[in-house]
């Protein structure tokens, strides 16, 4: 049997029918499913009390920083994407308090899609605005004669 979802629903249906004394193989070959779900169900059923167990936290190391921070990164990269990991990590650490490794910093805003060439496309892209808004502002306040 292919692995597939199997609703709540279902199980807790397969289950009523093995309170009422249906044979198990019966109910496997009705719903499609095989003997030791039933016992997982079951387990989880007396250990729980449904037959789906509680949705625990993620499993492995807690993130260093939580979303908030991450996403004051990610618009303090934006807007000095210059800037050096030690800069930043020394940023985290007067603001926020967090001390976190460079390497697993570089890891956070790699997984985050920020790689150092797209920063420096995000500069180079805002660096012509901005040259273009100073063009603006030379050409409508000052002239010629009035430059050294």
């Amino acid at each position: 049997m292919p692995y597939r979802q199997i609703s709540k629903d279902i199980k807790e249906r397969a289950l009523w029918l093995i309170e009422h004394n249906y044979i198990p193989s019966d109910i496997c070959n009705i719903f499609g499913i095989f003997e030791c779900s039933l016992c997982h169900w079951q387990a989880n059923q007396e250990a729980f009390g449904s037959v789906a167990p509680p949705m625990y936290p993620t499993q492995g190391r807690p993130y260093i920083l939580d979303a908030n921070q991450a996403k004051r990164i990610y618009s303090l990269l934006e807007d000095t994407p210059e800037m050096y990991l030690d800069k930043i990590q020394d940023w985290l650490a007067l603001a926020h308090d967090v001390h976190i490794l460079k390497t697993a910093f570089f890891k956070h805003i790699r997984d985050a899609g920020l790689t150092y060439k797209v920063l420096q496309k995000a500069a180079a892209e805002r660096d012509n605005n901005l040259r273009e808004k100073w063009l603006k502002d030379i050409n409508t306040h000052f002239t010629a004669s009035s430059l050294p």
